[in-house]
């Protein structure tokens, strides 16, 4: 029986995993070059002075009233809190964090230290938000997203020793390469394979793996040095492998790939000064528009237009809002507690949809792992109840900084499932301390952010719309007569601002045909 292409891959995966695998169908030309997001260009008519409501003064808000506003519209932002952005939020000194269930902390960082407790990233391709940045003067730095000097680790592999991902990544190549060369030296692919294919790949896997003339994998300098290269008599030396069996057995495959996810690959960016940044620029435009403290309370349509009801959490009173069109930028899990009329099936797929509660701990310290460890930005990732430790990527050198000691989600989690804040703290310590043996006790002004349990989000991003998720996303990305919903949880890009911000280019687009059509709904 033939050795098809198709067998040849599965074993490269079977052997490397996705990376490997993705790696050779590219030097095979079988994978083409993923292409950025796109939808339709925003084209907002004229608004003539057409009011809008807008529920929400996260980015999915903000950018809504930004554009209908430059358009004609007069807008109308509710947002509960006393600030814009959502997720969008930056700690610092004096922030006071609130939960749900009425737990408060209060943030004693160093002046000039912040937290993203939110988002923390711009992609390259997120190009939507990178040209807001531009349009609005927000400064922009590079974020570092990988490093291959961050550490991995687990219980089972090099004695539970961190080992430096650029070993890991260049171990694991050199021990698929050497796997892959026999395989095809032995002429198992020789049925579907050419012989100039055969020589080209050979050639591929010598350098991908950096093996010997012979196509066994002895080591390599991309994994590091046991002896570095200086100007004294001895020769520099490589760190001896990590056997194959001790990398398939930590399985820290998350860590190897999470460069070639499509919205986490270099170059990635920050503003300076913190995430916030952006939604203080869109504020400092809309000005007025916005009225803070407004907890959205009913939602009622007419064939003419759409009042609001909220409550002023200043006075505790009542106040309305009418307008021509609302856009109800509000997470679902907020919406679902809110008194609507909204049409049967959206009220159902609402109360239908569930968040994930997703989870970060900051710490600020002495920035030893720059100190000591010599790693500048970047993920470490861990097999530990909190597995994943974040470097900062700003004001490299200086003294002191703020590290992500954790993120991921609380939900279905052995991290969740602790009992209180102080376990998680003191798992988020733990692991820290086993990449950075004896810095842990350097640690202090812990943040602790689930957003399962911050009022006005109840959860970090949308995890299911029930059974059907295609089915139930087709139906809240057009409007319920003159309710329109925007947010990431309204886009194909969950959980990153350009989503939510090409959901409001499509809200937007969609006003303007419904006001062209002279109807109430487009699609």
């Amino acid at each position: 029986m033939g050795f098809t292409r198709r067998d040849f891959l599965m074993r490269v995966g079977q052997a490397g995993g996705y990376s490997a695998t993705f790696m050779m169908m590219q030097s095979l030309g079988l994978l083409p070059a993923p292409e950025a997001y796109a939808q339709a260009a925003l084209k907002p008519a004229q608004g003539n002075g057409t009011r809008v409501v807008i529920l929400g003064g996260g980015i999915a808000g903000l950018v809504s009233a930004y554009e209908l506003g430059k358009a004609g519209y007069r807008c109308t932002v509710l947002e509960a809190r006393e600030r814009v952005g959502g997720r969008n939020w930056s700690i610092r000194r004096g922030t006071q964090v609130d939960f749900a269930d009425g737990t408060q902390q209060a943030c004693n960082f160093e002046e000039g230290h912040y937290f993203n407790a939110g988002p923390a990233r711009l992609p390259s391709i997120h190009t939507t938000m990178l040209g807001y940045c531009r349009e609005l003067g927000v400064p922009l730095e590079v974020e570092v997203n990988t490093s291959r000097g961050t550490l991995l680790q687990c219980d089972k592999m090099n004695g539970g020793v961190p080992v430096e991902q650029r070993q890991m990544v260049n171990d694991t190549r050199g021990h698929v390469s050497e796997l892959l060369a026999k395989s095809i030296n032995k002429g198992a692919l020789d049925q579907d394979v050419t012989t100039d294919d055969k020589e080209r790949m050979l050639m591929f896997l010598r350098e991908y793996g950096d093996l010997t003339s012979d196509y066994v994998f002895k080591g390599s300098q991309r994994s590091g040095f046991k002896v570095y290269p200086g100007a004294g008599p001895a020769a520099p030396e490589a760190k001896d492998p990590l056997p194959m069996h001790a990398l398939l057995n930590a399985d820290l495959w998350q860590g190897l790939l999470s460069e070639d996810v499509i919205d986490w690959q270099a170059t990635m960016f920050q503003p300076i000064g913190g995430m916030d940044r952006i939604p203080a620029a869109f504020e400092r435009k809309l000005g007025g528009v916005i009225r803070y403290g407004a907890e959205v309370k009913q939602i009622r349509q007419s064939p003419n237009g759409v009042t609001v009801t909220y409550c002023d959490r200043k006075t505790g009173k009542p106040e309305t809002v009418s307008a021509d069109y609302c856009i109800c930028a509000m997470p679902f899990s907020v919406v679902k507690t809110i008194d609507t009329d909204f049409s049967p099936d959206i009220k159902a797929l609402i109360s239908e949809s569930t968040y994930d509660s997703g989870y970060k701990v900051a710490w600020e310290s002495r920035r030893f792992w720059e100190q000591d460890y010599n790693i500048y930005g970047g993920l470490s990732y861990l097999r530990q109840t909190v597995d994943v430790v974040w470097y900062p990527s700003a004001s490299f050198f200086s003294p002191s900084g703020v590290i992500v000691g954790g993120y991921s989600v609380e939900n279905g989690t052995e991290f969740g499932r602790l009992p209180n804040m102080q376990a998680k703290l003191d798992a988020s310590r733990a692991s820290i301390e086993k990449l950075h043996p004896g810095h842990s006790k350097e640690l202090k002004n812990p943040v602790y952010i689930n957003w399962g349990e911050i009022p006005f989000n109840l959860g970090s991003w949308i995890h299911g719309y029930g059974s059907d998720y295609d089915k139930t996303y087709q139906r809240v990305i057009v409007p319920d007569r003159r309710v329109y919903f925007a947010g990431d949880h309204t886009s194909r890009i969950i959980g990153w601002q350009e989503g939510a911000a090409l959901s409001a280019h499509r809200t937007i687009n969609q006003i303007g045909a419904a006001m062209q059509q002279g109807g109430t709904s487009a699609a």
